[in-house]
């Protein structure tokens, strides 16, 4: 018996320190209607995607900007570095810059200095920290499309459409710059022809102040600047139309006419008439007897003429 207690006694010992242990390890119920959270679930940490900006919707779009003036050989690429990735021009329109034609070639292939695509954006006021708008992408395959759909070889130069995404501000007077910042593969693209001697003072290409590229820019109106510009239209009508009121008078009382005073005869307008000879009357007229008037000689005409036939000697 001593034996059997001396081995059942670290037996029992430790099945209670298991037990205890046991139920520490038991979880603690939650309260009533709160879940507990899953600690396996994983917070994701991916950022949103930027939205990919799409091309505008306009309803009104013109030719703005333009220079076509090139001699043959004289073309120029766009590159990736700062100082040599832009080309600018001066909006002559409002509204929203929608596309860019470049006149040019696509480079032969293959070549160790060219890639097979250039994308960029716009800047206005300057090339490196003027406010960035807009998107564009042009490819070589871009370029063998367009040069195919104008019934052009790969060797030929014609008009190479650059379309732009977002809605780019375009305002009459303000400098705007094709600015490129990625070239796929290499550090060149493009074969652009351009004029010498400052053809297109309001812009300049990056390699020259006096060069310019050949270049087009157009320029639309979204349905919302098109409802602004005719609500603007109609304020300066209303405006016109009270300022044309006033000025004829129309809401103030007529003036009060003016009186007229009668102007005295100018007496030099008139000639002056002898006095009429007045009747000789008797200096000593005797009272109460008639005053008989004094007739002329009756012989005095003919005695007149008498003189005149027989003169005296």
């Amino acid at each position: 018996m001593p034996i059997l207690k001396r081995h059942l006694h670290p037996s029992l010992l430790l099945i209670a320190i298991s037990g205890i242990i046991g139920c520490s390890d038991d979880p603690k119920p939650s309260p009533a209607g709160k879940e507990t959270p899953d600690q396996t679930q994983t917070r994701s940490s991916t950022a949103p995607k930027e939205k990919k900006l799409e091309f505008p919707i306009v309803y009104v779009e013109e030719l703005d900007q333009f220079q076509e003036y090139y001699k043959d050989q004289h073309t120029t690429s766009f590159s990736h570095v700062p100082s040599k990735n832009w080309f600018s021009f001066t909006a002559g329109k409002d509204g929203v810059l929608t596309k860019i034609l470049l006149f040019g070639k696509a480079n032969v292939l293959p070549n160790e200095y060219y890639g097979l695509s250039m994308s960029g954006f716009i800047r206005e006021g300057n090339p490196l920290t003027g406010p960035k708008y807009g998107a564009w992408k042009l490819s070589r395959d871009d370029i063998l499309n367009q040069l195919a759909a104008q019934s052009l070889t790969e060797r030929d130069s014609g008009w190479i459409t650059i379309r732009m995404r977002g809605e780019i501000p375009q305002e009459m007077g303000q400098t705007y710059f094709l600015v490129c910042d990625r070239i796929e593969e290499k550090s060149w693209f493009g074969d652009f022809a351009f004029g010498e001697g400052n053809p297109y003072k309001a812009g300049r290409n990056w390699l020259n102040s006096e060069h310019d590229l050949v270049f087009r820019t157009y320029v639309g109106k979204t349905q919302d600047q098109i409802e602004k510009q005719q609500m603007r239209r109609k304020i300066k009508e209303l405006e016109s139309v009270k300022n044309k009121e006033a000025g004829n008078g129309a809401s103030s009382p007529p003036p009060a006419p003016i009186p007229v005073t009668p102007r005295p005869p100018d007496p030099n307008t008139f000639e002056k008439q002898p006095p009429a000879a007045s009747t000789p009357t008797p200096a000593n007229p005797q009272s109460g007897a008639p005053v008989l008037p004094i007739l002329p000689e009756q012989n005095a005409t003919d005695k007149s003429l008498f003189n005149r036939l027989y003169p005296k000697p």
